[in-house]
């Protein structure tokens, strides 16, 4: 009888492991934690994800030239942008900006370009 004990006590703890390190079968890897506000929670967490995958695709210098970078939140969507410094400040200057889209909850980077 106490073998028994012993065998169902092993088989309820190797049962709670398992559930303890659930995996997607999808994926074969563990679970995720979502947080409730999402990856990219705030706009300046936002910007510097933005300037983080704009920088090996545009340069440093180039990204650097670019700040302030600002992000706004619609639909779930930040939308991070470049500024365009023109001198003197009022005329028109040719020239763009970076852009770059990315997801608040999952934090996917959904569109990049930079304007001419």
């Amino acid at each position: 009888m106490e073998s028994f004990r012993v065998f169902v006590l092993s088989m309820m703890l190797a049962l709670a492991c398992a559930f303890s390190f659930a995996q997607d079968p999808a994926l074969g890897i563990p679970k995720s934690v979502a947080p409730k506000e999402g990856f990219v929670p705030t706009a300046t967490v936002a910007v510097a994800i933005g300037e983080a995958v704009l920088i090996p695709v545009y340069g440093k210098q180039q990204i650097a030239s670019e700040r302030p970078f600002k992000a706004t939140l619609s639909g779930g969507v930040w939308d991070v942008t470049g500024s365009l410094h023109c001198i003197p400040a009022d005329s028109p200057c040719p020239g763009g900006t970076a852009q770059v889209k990315i997801s608040k909850r999952t934090g996917e980077i959904l569109f990049l370009t930079h304007y001419q």
